[in-house]
């Protein structure tokens, strides 16, 4: 009988009990879905009082954006998006950690580029964009060098933050044990300031997004950016504010991939 009692039982026993949801993520939902709902309902309402002809009904613009995604138009320029960005983004990160390393840990470093990194990360992405058009042309040159710049000094200043985040002992002591050079930044400095650095490149895949669709609006027409000049030009506002939502929902799915992986990143630093 007992034998047969903790046999029934063996499978509740292992079984994962999820435990509730708390209060305050409860409310949270709820308060996040009222909002929203009361947004959306409202921009219907305004929508079809016909007083604004730059506010079109909610539905017609989920129309505008449905014959966007089934035609593939914004499927395909959204391919033509994210290579831009993917190109721009690996070279800001092929340049700006092994830079932000460098900066970090170098008197000489710190002294002469430092200012001049500061100093470009304060100054607009735009401004650049003449002698980007002199130098490397309107097409996907210049395109994957604005995203570039976009996102390459926010990811270097995180990166010189982490650097100067790791204790001095620490440092001290790999040197005690022989550690010099490239084995000092690989086995030291870089896992120290690894959580900074994550946080930058998670921080740079929001701002290559947003480089890659100023580029081919202010640089050269193309993508998504040409997309939005086409339907703004026409005053197809249902489109133009379609595709303009978008871009917000591929940069928000982008934002959450770089989050999970800041996470499975740093888990090991969490425990």
């Amino acid at each position: 009988m007992t034998a047969q009692l903790s046999t029934s039982a063996s499978p509740v026993v292992g079984r994962a009990v999820r435990a509730p949801l708390p209060p305050w993520k409860v409310w949270g939902w709820t308060v996040r879905i009222t909002l929203l709902l009361g947004v959306l309902g409202a921009w219907q309402w305004y929508g079809t009082q016909g007083e604004s002809f730059a506010i079109p009904p909610f539905f017609d613009v989920v129309e505008a954006f449905w014959e966007g995604i089934v035609s593939g138009e914004f499927l395909v320029a959204a391919a033509g998006t994210l290579l831009t960005m993917v190109l721009g983004y690996a070279i800001a990160v092929a340049i700006g950690v092994p830079m932000g390393l460098w900066i970090g840990s170098s008197r000489f470093a710190r002294n002469v580029f430092e200012p001049l990194v500061h100093a470009a990360y304060a100054t607009p992405v735009s401004l650049f964009i003449p002698v980007i058009g002199i130098y490397t042309g309107l097409d996907l040159n210049g395109r994957v060098t604005l995203t570039a710049l976009w996102c390459l000094f926010e990811i270097m200043v995180s990166t010189i933050s982490g650097v100067r985040s790791t204790p001095v002992p620490l440092i001290e002591m790999g040197r005690a044990y022989g550690a010099g050079g490239a084995k000092l930044y690989s086995g030291v400095i870089l896992p120290a300031a690894l959580p900074l650095v994550v946080v930058g490149l998670r921080i740079g895949v929001g701002r290559a997004i947003r480089g890659a669709v100023t580029a081919e609006l202010l640089l050269s027409a193309a993508n998504l950016g040409e997309v939005i000049l086409f339907a703004g030009s026409l005053f197809d506002i249902p489109k133009l504010l379609a595709a303009i939502i978008f871009v917000m929902l591929l940069g928000l799915v982008l934002m959450r991939i770089a989050t999970l992986v800041e996470r499975r990143a740093t888990r090991h630093l969490q425990h």
